[in-house]
């Protein structure tokens, strides 16, 4: 989080100016609701020509090639998407109207991240993400209802444990991709695997932070996540036209270099291309879809500090008038609206009894 940006005193018509844009969430969460069905059937369609594959090798294979498919769609879909979807945002797309309202609403949720952080530290065995130094500052804030020192004590938190951890929680992801990929030589089983390591980096990352990204920026983050899995069906199609030039070119090689056409010399030149074609395959696997894990996991971060950032300026913001105020103001509007309403109808009865 970057401390100049916090310091940034601005009105509410300023920040409206910079940050506020028109933004309809019904639309936005239809859409969410829609990408979010398709990485369903994306990952429910892998499944199902998995567990077909094992039905052609056994029965047996094949019925428990069922129950291993649920339970993956259960914990690898299912649960991250309900999680995501049930994790609270700040409101930071405002203007006059909610602007107070956004404020007390992303006040509270700093206090719910805070109670968070504070139980998972304390309650949770193996879990290394906060440092007990930093956590105590951030207890300490919430005993004493310091909302300032809770306010200095996140970014803290932010800058520098939560990022080091979500750093390891990106490159561990990004690489298990990659690994899982280059091994499986499956279109099939890499669309799987970059949907679900992708989804559940992205609802670690957001666990981590204790908010997720608001819904147009879910919008972005899911429609990627998409489009990564189709990338990654075609770069393993792609990849295997790779291993038979490669492996075309070794045999042609190897001939040359032996000048003889015999079969010992066929077979191994081979033996040695489908080797080095497989391996450039993997390599190219490995280094595609560790890339595309790794930049869904920076923009899921990215979108996260940019909001609490966002709300951190509005929570600067001073408001024109306090809610007493507003509430007097009213109150002296509407006074004035009735006595005006009284005077032109005690006018209209003087004037009918002139008349």
């Amino acid at each position: 989080m970057k401390k100049s940006i916090s310091e940034k005193k601005m009105t509410l018509e300023q920040y409206q100016q910079k940050y506020t844009h028109p933004e309809n969430i019904k639309v936005a969460r239809s859409i969410l609701f829609i990408i979010s069905a398709a990485l369903g059937v994306v990952v429910a369609a892998t499944l199902f020509f998995v567990v077909l594959e094992l039905f052609k090798i056994h029965k047996i294979a094949g019925y428990v090639g069922i129950v291993v498919a649920i339970i993956i769609f259960i914990f690898a879909y299912v649960i991250p998407i309900v999680k995501l979807k049930n994790t609270k945002s700040f409101i930071t797309n405002v203007d006059a109207n909610n602007a107070r309202q956004a404020q007390k609403y992303n006040k509270q949720l700093r206090e719910d991240i805070a109670d968070k952080m504070i139980d998972l530290n304390t309650k949770t065995e193996g879990v290394s993400w906060y440092s007990d130094k930093r956590i105590g500052q951030i207890a300490i804030a919430r005993h004493t209802k310091n909302d300032k020192e809770l306010k200095t004590a996140l970014i803290d938190i932010y800058k520098t444990d939560v990022k080091k951890a979500s750093d390891k929680m990106i490159t561990k992801s990004a690489f298990n991709t990659g690994v899982a990929t280059a091994i499986s030589q499956s279109g099939t089983i890499d669309t799987l695997v970059v949907v679900v390591y992708q989804l559940n980096l992205i609802k670690d990352i957001v666990y981590l932070y204790g908010y997720r990204p608001s819904e147009t920026q879910m919008v972005k983050i899911y429609k990627n996540v998409f489009i990564n899995s189709l990338i990654a069906y075609g770069a393993s199609s792609a990849t295997t036209g790779v291993t038979k030039i490669v492996g075309k070119g070794l045999v042609s090689m190897i001939d040359k270099a032996s000048q003889s056409s015999s079969n010992v010399a066929a077979v191994v030149g081979s033996i040695a291309g489908g080797i080095a074609g497989t391996i450039v395959e993997s390599g190219i696997q490995f280094v595609v879809n560790t890339t595309l894990t790794a930049i869904i996991g920076n923009q899921t971060r990215r979108y996260l500090v940019k909001e609490y950032n966002l709300q951190e300026m509005l929570d600067n913001i001073e408001l024109v008038e306090s809610e007493e105020e507003e509430a007097k103001m009213i109150e002296e509007i509407t006074n004035e609206v009735k006595k005006n309403v009284f005077k032109k109808q005690k006018k209209h009865k003087a004037d009918l009894v002139t008349s």
